[in-house]
């Protein structure tokens, strides 16, 4: 599994605990929904300060994205 997939991976399961939809994160982050959606497949790059607004919209610490638990 690659880098932006495994961080693709940890955002939709943080979505998902939060109850957040691709659209409200999207909307949140400033984002379209299907670039949420191409981000969580590890088809898009996820650049650092769109990481910085994911976790706070997340309410995670970026590193705790990047950082790949395999009970995740």
């Amino acid at each position: 599994m690659t880098k932006d997939k495994r961080i693709g991976h940890k955002i939709m399961v943080q979505r998902a605990v939060l109850r957040i939809n691709q659209v409200e994160l999207a909307r949140r982050v400033g984002v379209t929904q299907g670039y949420i959606s191409l981000m969580e497949n590890g088809d898009r790059p996820i650049s650092d300060e769109l990481l910085r607004k994911i976790s706070v919209a997340l309410r995670c610490k970026p590193e705790e994205l990047k950082r790949w638990d395999k009970a995740a």
